[in-house]
C-alpha cells in the first residue's frame, strides 16, 4: 500500500439464523477469508454485537425472532446485514431491504463465490442483490405500484355505465326497477371502491383501471354533392 501502511482491521463476520446445517456451511465458505463467530439464537447474536461484527450474514429468523425485530440493533453496532433466505422466505427480502439490509441471497441459486463476493461487496459499504432476488424485488415493486381493480357486482357495474352517460338517478332507479334509494346505496359503495367523491373522480377511476371502455369518437360520415 500507499506509504506503507495497512488496511484497517475489520470486526469479525457473524453467521446467525437459518438451520445449522446452513450456519455450518456458511461459516466453512467463509473461513478462509474473514474470522467467523456462529449465533445459534437472539441471545448469542446479542452477545456478539460488542465484537463489532462488520457484516451479519443470517436468515430471515434468529432462533425464534424475526429478523426484522433485530434489524435495529443490528444496524446500530456499525455491522451490514446480508440475508441468505430459502425460497419460502424469499418474499420477506423486500421489506428487510426496505429497513436497512445490505443485500441478500437465495440459498438455492447462490454458489459458495456468490457469496463470498457479497460478503465482501456489503463490507465495503456496497449493496449486493443475487439476480434471483433483483428479479423478485422488482416483481414486488411493481406489484405495489399497479392499483388493485376492485370487483364491481352486477348493480354496480349498471350504476357506474349509467353514471357515464350522465343519467339522473330517479332516471336509472325506474330503467333498472329499482328505488332510488337503492340505486344512492350502489352509488355509495361503488364511490367508496373507487376511491371516489363524486361522479366524475368515479368515471376517470373506472377508466383507468379498465373497468369502462373509453368512448370512441363517432364516425365520420360524407355528405354527397
Amino acid at each position: 500500500m500507499v506509504g506503507g501502511g495497512t488496511a484497517p482491521a475489520r470486526g469479525p463476520v457473524v453467521v446467525a439464523g437459518s438451520s445449522p446445517l446452513v450456519r455450518s456451511s456458511i461459516r466453512e465458505a467463509l473461513a478462509q477469508e474473514h474470522e467467523v463467530l456462529v449465533a445459534e439464537d437472539e441471545a448469542a447474536l446479542r452477545s456478539m454485537y460488542g465484537k463489532h461484527p462488520s457484516v451479519l450474514v443470517t436468515g430471515v429468523q434468529v432462533g425464534r425472532t424475526p429478523l426484522l425485530d433485530l434489524l435495529p440493533a443490528a444496524l446500530r453496532t456499525g455491522a451490514r446485514v446480508l440475508v441468505v433466505a430459502d425460497s419460502p422466505a424469499l418474499a420477506e427480502l423486500p421489506s428487510l431491504l426496505l429497513h436497512g439490509a445490505s443485500g441478500a441471497l437465495s440459498l438455492m441459486a447462490s454458489t459458495e463465490e456468490d457469496l463470498r463476493t457479497a460478503v465482501r461487496d456489503v463490507a465495503d459499504g456496497h449493496a449486493s442483490l443475487h439476480p434471483a432476488v433483483a428479479r423478485l424485488v422488482l416483481l414486488q415493486w411493481r406489484e405495489l405500484r399497479t392499483p388493485a381493480v376492485p370487483v364491481l357486482t352486477t348493480r354496480e357495474r349498471e350504476v357506474l355505465l349509467a353514471l357515464t352517460g350522465g343519467v339522473q338517478v330517479k332516471t336509472v332507479a325506474r330503467d333498472l326497477g329499482l328505488s332510488a334509494k337503492t340505486v344512492e346505496s350502489h352509488r355509495s359503495r361503488l364511490f367508496a371502491k373507487l376511491g371516489a367523491q363524486n361522479k366524475a373522480q368515479a368515471v376517470a377511476r373506472a377508466l383507468e383501471l379498465g373497468l369502462l371502455e373509453p368512448p370512441t369518437a363517432p364516425a365520420a360520415t360524407t355528405r354527397e354533392h
